[in-house]
């Protein structure tokens, strides 16, 4: 019985980690206005290397392309930690692969720079037409800004200093709406105080097994799904790929598709 009931569990977690849901969110921005309503695609933790290899990402890619994206956000956790199997296996190529009216913007999470290769993420990333942000901002349309912020880990897992949101965001036109990536949703009232529109965030897996739920939940101001906090609109995925093993329990692969208005 024993083994059956294991059996069982371990089939249900290896879908829930390998069959994406997408997850969609209607937003209306106040006060602020854009020229026509965006489809955003966001994707976070994808965590290729071994284990998520290029079939997974080609996969992925074509989940994304057949939303129609105006947009794709990517979240943090591109890689799992080693950025050998990404480069012996060209994964990097698969992303230029992606459909999008504006293109695709990715912040760094905690596992791009546990690789200690960010900088050869963003070479790679950036040939296949994938815009890397670091601590960095560009304005998109003349419509709206994304603004993508190195991982809160950067300061201890490299020499560089994270800067501030205020600092990245100082001199840009707050009238229009500003969109945020940040791979950890930790940091959500920098993001108040900045006067961003709506935070894209990763990282939490949602626990990926239970009860690491229970951790994440008691961690985090918001660990998964959506959070409106005065102006500001916070989505937190459950991510693409897995950490360790590729089980998931209580929680599902997710691409996240938001509508903003």
């Amino acid at each position: 019985l024993i083994v059956t009931l294991f059996t069982i569990i371990t089939l249900i977690g290896s879908f829930n980690a390998r069959s994406s849901k997408i997850t969609s969110y209607d937003l209306k921005l106040e006060n602020k206005t854009l020229n026509t309503p965006l489809n955003i695609v966001m994707v976070s933790d994808i965590h290729l290397g071994n284990l998520i290899k290029n079939s997974r990402l080609e996969r992925l890619v074509n989940e994304i392309n057949d939303l129609n994206p105006d947009i794709v956000l990517l979240a943090g956790d591109i890689i799992d930690s080693d950025i050998n199997p990404f480069i012996d296996n060209n994964m990097a190529e698969e992303f230029s692969k992606i459909n999008s009216k504006y293109g695709t913007f990715a912040a760094l999470g905690n596992h791009d720079f546990l690789t200690k290769s960010e900088d050869k993420i963003v070479e790679l990333l950036k040939e296949n037409s994938v815009t890397v942000l670091r601590d960095d901002k560009v304005l998109v349309n003349d419509s709206f800004y994304i603004i993508g912020r190195d991982d809160s880990s950067v300061d201890r897992l490299s020499d560089i200093k994270r800067k501030s949101l205020g600092e990245i965001t100082k001199d840009i036109d707050k009238s229009k709406p500003l969109i945020a990536i940040d791979h950890n949703p930790k940091d959500i009232n920098d993001s108040l105080d900045a006067e961003i529109d709506l935070q894209v965030s990763g990282h939490t897996h949602k626990g990926q097994i239970v009860p690491g739920n229970l951790i994440t939940n008691s961690i985090f101001e918001v660990d998964y799904g959506y959070l409106k906090k005065d102006s500001l609109n916070v989505i937190v995925s459950s991510g693409y790929g897995t950490w360790g093993p590729p089980v998931r329990i209580g929680s599902r692969s997710e691409i996240v598709k938001i509508r903003l208005n």
